[in-house]
């Protein structure tokens, strides 16, 4: 049996009140007051409906983002290649047996005799192991984007700008702007033996070396260029264990003692360790405790602040020394074979 509280006199009740606000809730949202045991057979199917209707909308969605994609894709890829034969042929011609392959490929070929060669993984190893072999300097840097952009600074992008794409380079060692290292950067390429520039022509990579070297007045012609990666590429080309072995280690950089565990654990002989590198103006200390070691060839990973470490090291030493990059990490992770 129910039994209700007596209402007491003098206080209304509010239950057509309370009626009211109920009923504007279901009229905005009837999914909360909803009760699916009052429905009965009606809810599966309502459900199924809904949960179609749902799937429906998803699907379409994505077939248009897909479209969009696809339609984004063509207009970038004509602009990027087709637009521009467009442009230069005469109105008079067409090639409609061609391909864009075909006609950049032609074009490569007219151009080779201002191609600049880059020096094999092979070649590179060579280099060092008669460099090791005759006890005289030799110094192996590589530039990114980062570099690129550090030394880019005010003479060939504002300083917002270089912010702007170079957001990462606070990571890599060098807040902007830093005219200082910038300077100190093109004194390393220009005096490093062996400089590894990148193959891609993404912006802030191939393309921006040019423009950077042009105004600094530094050549083309006149060093050995390798490939910015070619840190890998010794490694994957089975160069880099037979300029290890024998040798006397230096590591250098923020992994190095994990880096030595793994040179350790392959019988190679670590002849010391200099961490941390905290960005490249700590490049100064760096080479300071670095020449108070005896080795035959150092490997540094150390951001932009490898390629100062690296020149500075070799030059005054007289021994070996690579920029080793985030080749240190794949070997500490096992991602790649020494």
């Amino acid at each position: 049996m129910r039994i209700r509280t007596p209402r007491k006199k003098g206080k209304p009740r509010k239950r057509k009140k309370q009626i009211g606000r109920k009923r504007r809730l279901t009229h905005a949202s009837p999914k909360i007051i909803m009760n699916p045991a009052e429905l009965g057979e009606a809810v599966p199917e309502a459900a199924h409906e809904a949960e179609t209707e749902g799937t429906r909308a998803e699907t379409g969605q994505l077939a248009g983002f897909m479209e969009g994609y696809a339609k984004g894709y063509q207009e970038g890829k004509y602009a990027g290649g087709e637009e521009i034969i467009d442009q230069l042929l005469p109105p008079n011609i067409i090639f409609p047996d061609l391909s864009l392959q075909q006609i950049i490929a032609t074009g490569v070929s007219m151009h080779m005799e201002q191609a600049i060669p880059l020096m094999l993984p092979e070649q590179v190893r060579d280099a060092i192991l008669h460099a090791m072999e005759e006890k005289r300097p030799l110094s192996v840097v590589r530039l990114g984007d980062g570099e690129l952009l550090t030394m880019a600074q005010e003479i060939v992008m504002p300083v917002d700008q270089v912010r702007r794409e170079g957001k990462f380079l606070e990571y890599a060692g060098v807040k902007v702007p830093d005219l200082d290292i910038r300077n100190r950067l093109v004194e390393a390429v220009n005096g490093a033996d062996i400089v590894g520039i990148p193959r891609t022509r993404m912006p802030n990579y191939q393309l921006l070396v040019s423009p950077v070297f042009q105004a600094f007045g530094l050549s083309l012609r006149e060093k050995q260029w390798t490939d910015s990666l070619i840190n890998y590429s010794l490694c994957t080309a089975g160069c880099l264990l037979p300029i290890l072995q024998n040798r006397r280690i230096l590591l250098i950089g923020n992994m190095a003692e994990q880096l030595s565990a793994v040179l350790d654990h392959r019988g190679l002989f670590v002849a010391g360790i200099v961490t941390p590198v905290n960005g490249a103006r700590d490049a100064a200390r760096v080479v300071a405790l670095a020449k108070q070691y005896e080795f035959d060839i150092a490997l540094v990973s150390a951001g932009i602040a490898a390629v100062l470490i690296t020149e500075e090291l070799a030059r005054l030493t007289g021994k070996v020394a690579i920029d080793f990059g985030h080749l240190a990490n794949a070997l500490i992770k096992g991602e790649a074979p020494l």
